[in-house]
């Protein structure tokens, strides 16, 4: 006969594998008849592209183009040249035990661009890519949360904690914006470069869709009037991500990325082209999730009679808590003797991630890149890396927890103070602190019809406590309850048994048997 049990499931996404690459992807670029030889390159600029992003078994195949535009002079000639050229990559990443039903995705970030002058008329141009792929799963695990109420039935109940992932999805945002340059602004005859950042303000989750609140941060430089100028310009914009399954209240994951910048440069009232027309693209992934809690059956016995229990062990990933940390980093640039920065860009990295006694110790740097004129009126690049570390108090942390961190740079900006420029970068940490918990969790269970025998049982027995040992698992051993062993032992602590100690179990015996 088959006990009535109440069953539940539980939907959990697991990290299936996380992993870092660096690939180099590099070309050669002509100049077109209507430009003059190249004699110095002032900078290059490389922007990717990610086209396609696919898990297979084992491996994940990512595809995606580097866009780059080198900026150079010619001795004698005011003017300012550029050329571009573009060069697709593909890079596979082996992530062992993912499958083509799982969720990936990828992060990228241009780590250093290198150009050699090979000819007066040709050039080579390297950059080197970090690429972060990620790979997710949900799974669906059937629990039993209870059972129909039977008296000689004792069951033990733990409690899980753990993210549902309501659902993921991916859409694109244009965000366009007209905006005319200052009295102060030369006019526009060429623009060198277009650097975009998209920063999450707000976002909110109701039934099927994400709401989402962002800037886009748009710094242009460009050649005009014999000199180099840039702008500036802070474009609000809001999006709503479609995610079927989606409740309200629930909280929301964003990864913004800018796909490309375009732009279209205008003549104003006054006939100067000084009308910026710009249009953005933005990948935009997100994931909604609750933080849910639930008690599920993992053991069972009857006082009464044997019964068959069958089970099955599961490995789930229990989230202890989710932290959001903002950190701010700070670089003094006296030493560079800078007159303007032209442009400023920077990538984030975790180096460790440690736990120390109630909390969590995070290392990582801040490699930034700056484009700037100095006071001799030479344009420059100029690299750091400017290295941070902070400590987190986490509660029911403990060395068996798993940390994961997700890092983005939320601003990143340049100040000048008393003729000396300083960097400002924010950088956001979304902190995971995860647990592995291996439960030996009940998928069905049967009554045998086969009594407990315990008329040979002597009256009263004196166990003495094993180490390891709990009160449940004594109950369960002579086929008696916890209330039971408690009521004839008043003076043991339920919640800790020490081993040695001495513990009566008192025969019961069912009169109607």
């Amino acid at each position: 006969m088959t006990i009535e049990l109440i069953k539940d499931r539980l939907k959990v996404e697991e990290l299936r594998g996380k992993k870092e690459t660096q690939t180099l992807v590099e070309t050669e670029s002509y100049l077109s008849p209507s430009k003059p030889n190249i004699e110095k390159i002032l900078w290059t600029d490389a922007q990717v592209e990610i086209l396609s992003t696919k898990a297979i078994r084992d491996r994940l195949v990512i595809s995606g183009v580097v866009k780059f535009k080198t900026v150079y002079k010619v001795e004698g000639d005011e003017n300012i040249y550029t050329i571009d050229a573009n060069e697709d990559f593909k890079e596979e990443i082996e992530i062992p035990g993912i499958t083509e039903d799982m969720s990936a995705t990828v992060k990228t970030n241009v780590e250093y661009v290198e150009e050699e002058i090979l000819d007066e008329r040709k050039i080579s141009v390297r950059a080197l890519l970090n690429i972060q792929g990620r790979v997710e799963e949900i799974n669906t695990l059937e629990i039993i949360k209870g059972i129909e109420e039977k008296e000689d039935l004792q069951t033990l109940k733990e409690t899980v904690k753990y993210k549902e992932v309501l659902g993921r999805e991916t859409s694109y945002a244009i965000v366009k914006e007209v905006f005319e340059l200052g009295v102060d602004k030369p006019s526009i005859e060429e623009i060198l470069k277009v650097n975009i950042q998209a920063y999450e303000n707000e976002s909110t989750v109701v039934d099927d869709r994400i709401i989402i609140s962002g800037t886009a941060n748009a710094r242009i430089i460009y050649y005009g009037e014999n000199q180099i100028s840039t702008v500036e310009q802070e474009i609000p914009f809001s999006h709503f991500l479609d995610l079927p399954g989606a409740v309200e209240g629930a909280q929301a994951d964003l990864i913004l990325e800018v796909v490309e910048g375009g732009f279209e440069v205008l003549e104003n009232e006054d006939g100067e082209y000084k009308v910026i027309d710009l249009e953005i693209k933005l990948r935009i992934s997100g994931a909604a999730y609750t933080e849910n809690e639930k008690s599920l059956i993992v053991d069972a016995y009857s006082t009464r009679e044997h019964i068959k229990i069958e089970t099955e062990e599961v490995n789930l990933v229990e989230n202890i808590r989710s932290l959001n940390h903002k950190e701010t980093v700070y670089k003094d640039l006296t030493d560079y003797n800078i007159k303007e920065i032209y442009d400023l860009t920077g990538y984030p990295l975790i180096l460790d991630t440690k736990i120390v006694e109630e909390g969590v110790n995070i290392e990582g740097i801040l490699s930034i890149q700056a484009i700037y004129l100095d006071e001799a009126g030479e344009v420059t690049t100029l690299r750091e890396e400017v290295p941070y570390k902070f400590y987190l108090p986490v509660d029911n942390i403990n060395a068996n927890s798993n940390i994961e961190v997700d890092l983005d740079l939320e601003s990143l900006k340049a100040s000048l103070y008393k003729d000396a420029y300083s960097i400002e970068g924010v950088l956001k940490h979304k902190i995971n602190v995860n647990r592995n918990r291996f439960l030996r969790v009940i998928n069905e269970i049967d009554e045998t019809g086969e009594l407990i025998d315990k008329k040979n049982r002597p009256s009263i027995t004196i166990y003495i406590v094993q180490r390891d040992d709990t009160l449940w698992d004594i109950a369960k051993r002579y086929n008696t309850t916890i209330d039971e062993i408690l009521s004839a032992n008043e003076n043991i602590n339920p919640n800790n048994i020490m081993p040695g100690e001495k513990i009566i179990i008192e025969k019961k015996v069912d009169i109607n048997l």
